[in-house]
């Protein structure tokens, strides 16, 4: 019988393992993180494996769990992981199969107005630098060191990050912590975002698009209700959006 072995990480993915195990389709789910083995059940046709694998390490459980099919449903921001993943199956043969997660509808350009682009997170933080007010950052916390260019980053940042030990760690040791420090599973709903940015007294705004199953639309909305412009950066793009609202100064970059 074929088996597969699945990278999840991301909402499509566990929605997708636990539609193979209720098929009984054999599965082996590879994830980034004890915090990901959490959200997922183990089942007669599921197995779940914590921690990350390099591209020899892909091989090696291709091989060794006799694997047909590989399908990656990591982050779309989780670029080098996806490369690692083609390049094992082409390695051993190996069919491969992308789970993209669908875009938001550019409609949302007709809602929010005055858009910025930017290419990174380093690009967003550059920018930044040059500007006053407080920075909600709500791109993860494997790129949060992008943000000590900006002057009094450990005052001025507001960094919004997983709840998980390693992610908490990885924050504290680049200075981010008490206040500061936001450590929640999302998505979020609009207006648990709009309580987030008025709580950090926040004048920008920074998060990758991750569509809308990572709650891309409502971190936009929440910035506009908040008072502020928003944009979004897209893996070959990103956006800047300033005040427009009633919130007097206050300014939002999406760096989606």
């Amino acid at each position: 019988m074929d088996k597969i072995l699945l990278f999840a990480g991301t909402t499509e993915g566990r929605n997708l393992a636990e539609f193979l195990e209720k098929n009984q389709i054999p599965t082996e789910v590879c994830v980034a993180t004890q915090y990901g083995e959490t959200l997922l059940e183990e089942g007669k046709y599921l197995h779940v494996h914590a921690g990350r694998l390099d591209e020899t390490e892909m091989e090696q459980q291709i091989q060794k769990q006799q694997i047909t099919l590989v399908i990656d449903a990591t982050h779309p921001y989780a670029v080098i992981v996806s490369q690692n993943t083609r390049r094992a199956c082409s390695r051993t043969g190996t069919e491969y199969i992308r789970l993209a997660r669908k875009e938001t509808d550019a409609s949302w350009k007709q809602e929010m107005e005055d858009v910025t682009e930017v290419a990174s997170v380093a690009e967003a933080a550059a920018f930044l630098a040059k500007k006053e007010g407080r920075i909600f950052a709500a791109t993860g916390s494997k790129e949060l060191s992008a943000y000590q260019v900006i002057p009094d980053y450990q005052d001025r940042v507001v960094a919004r990050v997983l709840s998980t030990p390693e992610a908490v760690s990885e924050c504290a040791m680049l200075g981010f912590s008490g206040k500061n420090l936001i450590c929640m599973q999302g998505p979020f709903t609009e207006d648990l975002n709009v309580a987030m940015l008025r709580q950090a007294q926040a004048s920008w705004m920074v998060t990758k698009e991750s569509g809308k199953a990572g709650g891309f639309l409502e971190k936009l909305r929440a910035a506009k209700k908040a008072g502020a412009k928003a944009g979004r950066h897209k893996t070959t793009g990103g956006a800047i959006r300033r005040n427009c609202g009633r919130s007097k100064g206050r300014k939002f970059i999406c760096n989606m």
